[in-house]
């Protein structure tokens, strides 16, 4: 399966199987008119109930992301990129504006940024200060 889900995340589970979706429409390698693995194959694949994903394919087909055909399954509808570059902006608007109250300084967030797009986008390579 093309991710994981991360149990200690305060987002939930649904929420983050949303995210992922959509990176991989962003990404190219969700298509429009490929079909998404049943709700029944991807709860197995990354351990979750079904409601879980049922709830966040039902969720991606409202906002527009993904068609329901009866007795088929889940399609990606075609996308404008930028409906979702826009979301995905506006989440990390928000999480700029909670390092900030947080008092966390400037630098300390762009050097974190830099060394993500060094890592060539890994998850693994957060803040600077916990690199070993």
């Amino acid at each position: 399966m093309w991710f994981k889900v991360d149990y200690r995340s305060s987002k939930p589970v649904y929420e983050q199987i949303k995210e992922r979706i959509k990176e991989q429409i962003l990404t190219k390698k969700l298509n429009p008119g490929e079909y998404l693995p049943s709700i029944r194959t991807l709860a197995q694949d990354i351990g979750v109930n079904l409601n879980t994903v049922s709830r966040s394919y039902r969720e991606l087909e409202a906002e527009g992301f993904v068609l329901s055909e009866k007795g088929l399954g889940y399609t990606v509808k075609t996308v404008q990129d930028d409906k979702i570059e826009t979301e995905i902006m506006d989440e990390f608007a928000k999480y700029v504006k909670k390092l900030k109250r947080s008092g966390i300084p400037q630098n300390k967030a762009i050097e974190t940024i830099k060394n993500i797009y060094g890592n060539g986008g890994e998850e693994s390579g957060t803040c600077p200060d916990k690199q070993s």
